[in-house]
């Protein structure tokens, strides 16, 4: 769109609506430009490239951006003849616009949750079928300490004198079944992790490093997103996860609780348990630096090296 360099203005109003550009001075249309039908969104949504356009054409311009709706929209479309279905652009408007929302933390969020259900149907499962296999053969059960070692034997006839029932083979054979289906399941958490774990390196690597890619990505979820994770006060990022204990303490006086899923971090069986509070603390504290980095460069800039040394140190005082 070219302006009259011979004409200058001193002021021009600029207006950019959903099926067009207008340049007004003193409320004269000085200048126009319609958009065909498909151009309509995605015009309207680069309506700060549009209005560069005009920067240094016109004197000391000034700009406005409208929407025009209702009895003025219907009378601004009468004087320039355009033609237009509002309602089917503000459906694609909207349509571009939830998809500008996007961002790769979301896929990350719904994978984390993903996580955390499987975890809990298989610790359910894992329960319920012990104790129905147990039936069968208590002994072997009872050595049993891990869901994974559990599935390599649930199903399997028993070796020697065992006082658990006898059944039948049918019975043997369901029960073998639900081993395997279990088993499926543990492949498929395994396979999010993997997942998890190579997104966080990508757009999160100084909370993946920091706190660890698995619960890294709770953090996040249990936040919110990166951004609002990354905008958080340290306390906060602490009792995540915490917050019926948290409304317990503002409600009945309750203590107050000193962590939430950070609890869960790797380095807190290493220290005395009366200095749990004080490393989620810490923790919380470094998580908060390192979301910051992530979220404002994009998951590009590394600072974890100098983080994960100091937050070492401080281990040292809590042993």
């Amino acid at each position: 769109m070219k302006f009259n360099k011979k004409k200058r203005f001193k002021e021009v109003t600029v207006k950019i609506t959903p099926f067009g550009f207008f340049a007004f001075h003193k409320n004269k249309l000085i200048k126009k430009s319609i958009w065909k039908k498909q151009d309509r969104v995605k015009n309207y949504l680069k309506k700060a490239d549009l209005l560069k356009e005009f920067k240094g054409k016109v004197g000391k311009a000034k700009y406005e951006f409208e929407h025009i709706f209702g009895s003025e929209a219907e009378e601004f479309s009468k004087k320039q003849n355009i033609k237009f279905d509002f309602q089917e652009f503000m459906v694609d408007f909207a349509k571009q616009k939830i998809k500008n929302v996007y961002s790769k933390d979301r896929l990350i969020i719904q994978a984390a949750n993903m996580y955390e259900e499987l975890s809990k149907m298989i610790n359910m499962f894992y329960e319920r079928l012990s104790e129905w296999y147990g039936l069968y053969w208590p002994e072997k059960v009872k050595e049993i300490e891990h869901v994974e070692d559990f599935t390599k034997i649930v199903g399997e006839e028993r070796e020697g004198q065992s006082m658990g029932f006898d059944i039948e083979e049918s019975d043997l054979d369901i029960i073998k079944k639900t081993g395997e289906e279990i088993k499926n399941l543990i492949s498929i958490r395994s396979k999010i992790s993997n997942y998890i774990k190579e997104e966080m390196e990508k757009i999160a690597p100084n909370i993946s490093k920091i706190a660890g890619h698995n619960l890294g990505a709770k953090i996040i979820a249990a936040a919110g997103g990166l951004e609002k994770l990354a905008k958080m006060p340290s306390s906060t990022i602490q009792v995540l996860g915490a917050e019926k204990a948290l409304f317990r303490h503002i409600r009945k006086g309750a203590k107050p609780p000193k962590h939430g899923i950070i609890l869960s971090h790797e380095l807190m069986p290493k220290i005395k348990r009366e200095n749990r509070g004080k490393l989620a603390r810490v923790l919380s504290s470094k998580i908060a630096l390192a979301a910051k980095v992530d979220f404002y460069s994009n998951g590009k800039k590394e600072r974890w090296e100098e983080m994960l040394e100091d937050l070492n140190k401080r281990i040292g005082e809590f042993k």
